[in-house]
């Protein structure tokens, strides 16, 4: 169970439900935006833990009275998460909120709802769920979890208190990671692969799978210019057994053409994301020009766009490879 201070970043709005549950303005009905991955689901939890608990110290749960106790084994009957049912949350399941929340709390002074992925609530079940937003039992508090807000209706934004979670800093996630895993030399590459969010970071953290692909992708992206036009089209096979992680492996690939046009161009390594490769990236840069690893860099962002609009898979693959080996004598 988290308390909010155990929350990454997003300060704003934790001082905001931290100064409302203070001062006793708790609302009925609350919206967490924000990317996947950022921690709204986190977050709500950590805000479920403190409005149940009976025995709060200032902000926190005290995780020892009955609710808590409760909550930490997942059988808190006043505490619910909603999620879709297959590709939506539908009338059915707000129905069935809707019988639950006029059922008074069972140990605490509160009852909380966390609808995950609001926004893939159905037009029946965003219509049904307003008589619950207008009209709330006092002592019921929903909050909604959603990445874009504007699939939930007008009607229904409205009536919540709407907090838009923030990415955080490289270095805010950096020292979340270095203090978190202190023997990883991944540390400084996927606080800046994460762009900020925190989700991304832990999983890629705690996956030895991410690290193997990474170590390939990184190979062959330095290999590439040197390759005859033979071993180039070979080297499709390695996106198309990967063909899951393409985005993940163009990434990996945009920063580390990325790292070599910062060092071919202020000769700093400091300035390196992939910094752990620094040796590679000092000798490999010499082979370039500025420009080549520009149009390189264009390559590789031409081509995720190309896969995001559903272009030929292998034909994408395949004159990005070429691109990248123009220009070789």
């Amino acid at each position: 169970m988290y308390n909010l201070d155990n929350i990454i970043g997003q300060t704003e709005v934790i001082n905001s439900l931290e100064n409302a549950f203070l001062n006793k303005r708790v609302g009925h009905a609350y919206l967490f935006s924000g990317q996947k991955g950022i921690g709204k689901t986190t977050l709500s939890k950590a805000f479920a833990s403190l409005l149940l608990c009976n025995n709060p110290k200032g902000t926190k749960h005290c995780g020892s009275c009955k609710p808590c106790l409760l909550l930490k084994n997942n059988s808190n009957p006043d505490f619910s998460i909603i999620e879709k049912d297959g590709l939506s949350i539908k009338i059915e399941q707000i129905r069935a909120m809707q019988e639950d929340i006029m059922i008074k709390p069972f140990y605490s002074e509160r009852k909380v709802y966390i609808l995950k992925e609001a926004d893939t609530m159905t037009t029946g079940a965003q219509n049904c769920i307003l008589k619950t937003l207008e009209e709330p039992p006092g002592f019921a508090v929903l909050v909604l979890t959603t990445h874009n807000i504007y699939n939930l209706q007008e009607t229904v934004r409205s009536r919540l208190l709407r907090y838009s979670l923030k990415k955080n800093s490289n270095q805010v996630i950096l020292e979340f990671l270095n203090e978190r895993y202190k023997d990883s030399k991944s540390n400084e590459f996927i606080a800046a692969y994460s762009d900020g969010i925190i989700g991304t970071a832990l999983r890629l953290s705690d996956s030895s799978e991410f690290e193997s692909l990474r170590e390939k992708t990184i190979k062959h992206a330095n290999e590439i210019y040197d390759k005859d036009l033979y071993d180039i089209f070979g080297l499709y096979k390695f996106f198309e057994e990967n063909k899951e992680d393409t985005e993940t492996i163009l990434n990996i690939m945009e920063l580390f053409y990325r790292d070599l046009l910062i060092y071919k161009k202020t000769g700093n390594t400091n300035m390196l994301i992939n910094y752990d490769k620094k040796v590679m990236i000092v000798k490999s840069a010499k082979r370039y020009t500025v420009q080549k690893l520009v149009n390189d860099l264009e390559a590789i962002a031409s081509t995720k766009d190309n896969i995001r609009k559903n272009a030929n898979f292998q034909l994408s693959i395949e004159v990005m490879l070429m691109k990248l080996r123009e220009g070789k004598n």
